[in-house]
């Protein structure tokens, strides 16, 4: 993809929350990459004090030393650390990274070169976790996750086609623990309305908003970070816990009626309302789960999924004039 020769400044944003020991090694780690950041921002809660001093620690013996900040925040959820840092970052590129993952050395390279083209707007990059502490199965069998391509009818599936003469591939449903946009592209593109619990699904949101300002989306497969997950207690293959299968559920059905067509906001009902997932049961995965012999939880699946989806609904009627007013 040809482009402009300007070099774009890159701002790595990192969002925390009392995990010094991965926050320090990250930073660390910013250091060695082949083309080291402009700009360090870490934004946490102002009541987070451990985070800043790992900061303040870590920049004493910097090598290199490296632009950073600080920035906090009040407002409990996930995206209001990431638009305070929209606000407060100074780089044309907004890589946001996860405080527990490690990226390999050549990816801000990587991603500068990606964003030579002005016309691209988003990067996806890949993500190897490496899951400590949760079965003794996973042990050195890292699960890899690459950006996915949201269908007509609102499944996140397969990438799209490659693009000729590159090494990007199209998609829109990114990873965020590993992701850089445009940031004229980003502004206003954080939607609060998904800021319960972790968020969850937020980033194809993002990237589509981005989309609908008329640039390119793209999942750069050498774009590597791994990340070291902490034990959760979420499953999505065999079922999220009562929480974030409501989260889930939401959050899945504002994005799919504020993004999709006509008919593939009618696509979407029959998928995700009446079939659904095994992480997020409709009527239909429900009853399939007792005739496969392995019946999901009435009270911690089905119900919080569905009460997710309806409100998911409500919430898009509530906010539908400013959804239209916005694209």
């Amino acid at each position: 993809m040809a482009g402009p020769q300007r070099n774009n400044s890159i701002s790595v944003i990192i969002p925390t929350w009392q995990r010094q020991a991965q926050l320090t090694n990250l930073l660390h780690s910013l250091g060695r990459q082949l083309r080291v950041p402009d700009e360090v921002v870490v934004v946490c809660r102002d009541s987070d004090t451990g985070s800043i001093d790992a900061v303040m620690e870590w920049a004493q013996s910097a090598q290199p030393p490296l632009p950073h900040k600080v920035v906090t925040v009040q407002r409990e959820g996930h995206l209001p650390p990431l638009i305070a840092a929209l606000d407060q970052c100074t780089g044309d590129i907004f890589c946001l990274i996860d405080d527990d993952a490690i990226p390999r050395e050549d990816w801000l390279y990587r991603l500068e070169e990606d964003f030579r083209d002005p016309r691209v707007g988003g990067i996806g990059g890949t993500v190897v976790n490496h899951f400590q502490g949760i079965h003794a199965a996973d042990c050195g069998r890292p699960r890899v996750e690459i950006p996915g391509k949201l269908s007509w009818f609102g499944r996140s599936g397969n990438h799209g086609p490659s693009v000729a003469n590159s090494n990007l591939i199209e998609a829109d449903c990114f990873i965020g623990c590993n992701m850089a946009f445009r940031k004229v592209a980003l502004l206003n593109s954080f939607d609060l309305v998904l800021n319960g619990g972790s968020a969850i699904s937020y980033e194809t949101d993002v990237a589509l908003n981005v989309k609908r300002k008329g640039f390119r989306l793209f999942y750069d497969p050498g774009s590597i970070v791994d990340h070291y997950l902490e034990p959760r207690k979420i499953d999505s293959k065999r079922g999220w816990n009562k929480g974030e299968c409501f989260v889930y559920a939401h959050n899945l059905t504002y994005i799919c009626l504020k993004h999709l067509s006509w008919y593939g906001k009618l696509g979407f009902a029959l998928y995700f309302f009446v079939g659904g997932s095994w992480g997020c049961p409709g009527p239909a995965t429900f009853l399939l789960s007792f005739l496969k012999g392995c019946p999901l939880s009435l009270r911690e699946h089905f119900i919080p999924a569905m009460k997710g989806r309806f409100l998911g609904v409500i919430s898009y009627l509530q906010n539908q004039h400013r959804v239209r007013k916005s694209s």
